[in-house]
């Protein structure tokens, strides 16, 4: 995107013979320049693109005159990972470059790309249909603009407003993510949600044991959320203890989940998935043996939720 951005910016949407690009592990620097010092009959504004720029061969002390004097109807585009800003020409660059972040988006920052995003694409979502489409989809950007692609398909010309149902039926399964809906909803206490998940998630053949243990594991995270919330650590030594790295956003609502707990309640509903787990591995229905387990757990029926019957379809 942040390419995308920089070649539109330079040549516009003409790309035929505006654009060429080179990749760094198989090129050298005098191939590059020459390509950037070089005109064409065919195009007044170009750019060179070099793809991991930090791998171009050479030592490239032509570079610094290149720098002096860069060509006026070309910009020359270098992308590197992490170039080595111990040489000197790495400090060069970057000392006469315009550098360009173009780091992975997390938490707020990757939901205001997505948000604005969507304004672009001129996309109507209702209240909490952005929301559940992150959620359901997870940190990766390039899979949240291809949902987004679907998404304005289905809105079609009339650009309908789309609701928090309409993206989950628009979404369907397969994306991976039920299963930490499962686990968030579990340490809310939020029984009809769990069971909800739960439900799908059998049907879709996930083992029921792989399940109980995602159970498990979410509210041993409460209970050492609530240890260390008591301990009056700060939220980002917690997310730094909890939670991966790119689900560091979610501390505020995992610190929030902990103080819907006990330490009574979290013990007795870590004892109630263990019975379910033995229930299991002694042949019992898993669908009965995990229903009564989250329902005993959350401490808590949802109306219209009894225990041991499974969601209709």
């Amino acid at each position: 995107m942040a390419l995308e951005d920089l070649v539109r910016a330079t040549v516009g949407d003409d790309r035929a013979e505006s654009v060429q690009v080179f990749r760094g592990d198989e090129t050298t620097w005098a191939r590059v320049l020459e390509a950037a010092r070089t005109g064409s009959l065919f195009a007044t504004r170009r750019a060179v693109v070099v793809r991991n720029a930090d791998a171009i061969k050479g030592e490239g002390e032509e570079v610094q005159g290149y720098l002096d004097d860069p060509s006026p109807d070309a910009a020359l585009i270098l992308m590197a990972v992490k170039p080595d800003k111990r040489k000197k020409l790495w400090k060069s660059i970057l000392e006469r470059a315009q550098a360009v972040p173009a780091d992975p988006l997390r938490g707020a920052a990757l939901k205001g790309r997505v948000r604005d995003e969507v304004r672009r694409r001129r996309l109507a979502l209702a209240d909490g249909a952005l929301e559940e489409l992150v959620e359901a989809v997870g940190q990766d950007l390039r899979r949240l603009m291809g949902e987004l692609d679907k998404l304005e398909a289905f809105a079609g010309e009339a650009r309908q407003k789309l609701t928090a149902d309409d993206v989950a039926a628009v979404l369907g399964r397969g994306l991976g993510q039920p299963i930490y809906r499962m686990s968030d909803a579990i340490g809310e206490r939020k029984p009809a949600v769990v069971l909800g998940q739960l439900g799908k998630l059998l049907d879709d053949g996930e083992p029921a044991l792989k399940l109980l243990g995602s159970l498990h594991r979410a509210l041993r995270q409460v209970r050492a959320a609530r240890a260390m919330g008591e301990a009056r650590m700060p939220p980002r030594a917690i997310a730094a203890r909890l939670l991966p790295g790119n689900m560091a956003f979610k501390v505020d609502a995992l610190m929030a989940a902990s103080r819907l707990w006990t330490d009574q309640d979290l013990k007795a509903a870590l004892v109630a998935l263990d019975l379910a787990d033995r229930g299991i591995k002694n042949g019992g229905d898993p669908w009965a043996a995990l229903s009564v387990a989250v329902v005993e757990a959350c401490g808590k029926t949802a109306p219209g939720t009894r225990p041991g019957a499974r969601p209709s379809r």
